[in-house]
């Protein structure tokens, strides 16, 4: 294909074609479709190179001149305009190059998820006697005792026995498929639009804030385990529509518009049972407040910039400090409550 010398199992193909024309038979639908196949792995082939250069380039694109400058500049060296909202080369860029519309860190969201969810469907289910769904079940709900074990949110847990990264980590788990996809499905919607407009440090800022208020509402007033990253979309509907009223015009008012319509939608599925309406009613709180103290668009100097950094940095290392201590004690207090 494409002029490139035929390798063995070209060769088998060709020698099976044969036998089939020997044989009286159609060898040539054989050869055909071989041949199509090869069309297919091609351009796939040249869709993940594409895909990997992308992640591996030492530059990025200014949106607004079209200069290339370094992957770590904030501000681009030609027009000045700031870059905190394009996708730099990375994990980030590869991901949302694979997600059509996602965002460098609305992409990362989703593969967190993503793997945390694999990770907890293919631990050990809780034992027959300990009431946990076994089999395909799990796929849809997983048992308590497993979400517990990676993370889960529980009000004693956090606050009797110190367990304070439960108020991190509940944020990137979820009980079963249906939750995983549906908390999926709007956070690709919300996620570029809250970047595009604060900026890739301040949208995750946003985002883990909202889901540790969550948290800590449904942690502390509650008194039942909680998984999901619900709490942390309420507080991007709730910056965005603290952000349509402060834009004002038609943009604000569309925003407002679409953030009410989503927040009568969720206030209706909160109503169902098990659905946690403290943790949302909690990130909705969270999402407010920051869209009243954190400003949108770009930095208007470095010095507000460096706080910003600085601040998303802070939660990055706390998110890497939660995870760590869930590896390490996810698992303490279960053993205290088992028999």
């Amino acid at each position: 294909m494409n002029g490139s010398s035929p390798g063995p199992l070209d060769r088998v193909v060709e020698l099976l074609a044969k036998g089939l024309d020997a044989l009286g038979l159609n060898g040539t639908r054989l050869r055909w479709r071989w041949n199509a196949r090869r069309r297919d792995l091609g351009e796939a082939g040249s869709r993940a190179e594409i895909l990997a250069r992308s992640a591996r380039g030492r530059f990025k694109m200014c949106p607004s001149c079209r200069a290339l400058v370094p992957k770590s500049a904030w501000t681009c060296t030609e027009c000045g305009r700031g870059l905190a909202s394009v996708r730099a080369p990375g994990i980030g860029r590869l991901v949302a190059n694979v997600l059509p519309g996602a965002t460098a860190v609305t992409g990362l969201i989703f593969l967190v998820n993503g793997l945390l969810f694999l990770l907890t469907l293919l631990a050990p289910a809780a034992g027959p006697g300990e009431g946990g769904p076994a089999g395909a079940a799990r796929f849809l709900k997983l048992d308590v005792l497993t979400l517990l074990r990676y993370g889960a949110g529980f009000g004693p847990f956090a606050f009797e026995l110190g367990e304070w990264w439960r108020l991190v980590t509940p944020v990137f788990l979820h009980g079963g498929v249906l939750h995983i996809v549906f908390n999926s499905m709007v956070l690709l919607q919300l996620g570029p639009l809250v970047e595009e407009e604060y900026g890739t440090e301040r949208f995750f800022l946003a985002y883990l804030f909202s889901g540790i208020t969550g948290n800590l509402a449904s942690q502390y007033f509650g008194a039942r385990p909680t998984v999901g990253a619900s709490s942390a979309i309420l507080g991007l509907m709730g910056l965005l529509l603290v952000y349509g009223f402060r834009r004002g015009g038609v943009f604000g008012q569309n925003i407002r518009s679409a953030m009410t319509r989503y927040l009568l939608y969720i206030f209706i599925f909160s109503l169902l049972p098990g659905v946690d309406l403290l943790s949302h009613a909690g990130g909705f709180a969270g999402g407010c407040l920051l869209g009243l103290v954190m400003p949108p668009g770009p930095f208007r100097n470095r010095a507000t910039a460096l706080l910003w950094e600085a601040l998303a940095l802070v939660a990055v290392v706390v998110l890497l400090a939660s995870f760590f201590m869930m590896a390490r004690h996810g698992g303490d207090a279960l053993r205290q409550i088992r028999p």
